[in-house]
């Protein structure tokens, strides 16, 4: 979608004087061009962009095309082995992104994330002991 502004680049010019209609007109462009966007409705859906997307002033809706899948789960000290959880997350992707936070909703940070396969992670907490309550992991892929 490309961009598409009516502003005039040549007001101002520096170091020439120039009529004041040129800003008029050029405020008045932006104000309705921002008003548009501001209406823009974004849904965001399917695979991913890997290029920068442009919102430009036009009245279609515009989309943002994702593919991240997300695997959310809970667990407490009865699920790890040797202060090591499993996570089978399913996601069918060896690279992933891992968070885990605790029962205080504070994000920690694991002593070790291996991602053992595309559909499995697992992730050290041994030095954490036993651990309060639910955790809650989130895996991104």
């Amino acid at each position: 979608m490309p961009v598409v502004s009516r502003v005039n680049p040549n007001f101002p010019l520096p170091g020439i004087d120039q009529p004041s209609k040129g800003f008029r007109d050029n405020f008045a462009i932006i104000k309705t061009e921002i008003e548009s966007l501001q209406g823009k409705t974004i849904q965001l859906t399917g695979e991913v962009t890997s290029n920068p997307t442009i919102i430009d002033s036009g009245n279609s809706p515009v989309v943002l095309v994702t593919n991240s899948r997300v695997y959310r789960d809970s667990f407490s000290s009865v699920e790890l082995v040797a202060g090591i959880l499993t996570v089978n997350h399913n996601l069918n992707r060896q690279i992933v992104i891992v968070q885990v936070s605790n029962n205080v909703n504070q994000v920690i940070v694991p002593d070790l994330v291996t991602l053992t396969s595309t559909n499995t992670v697992t992730i050290d907490l041994s030095s954490y002991g036993v651990i309060p309550g639910n955790w809650n992991v989130i895996v991104r892929g």
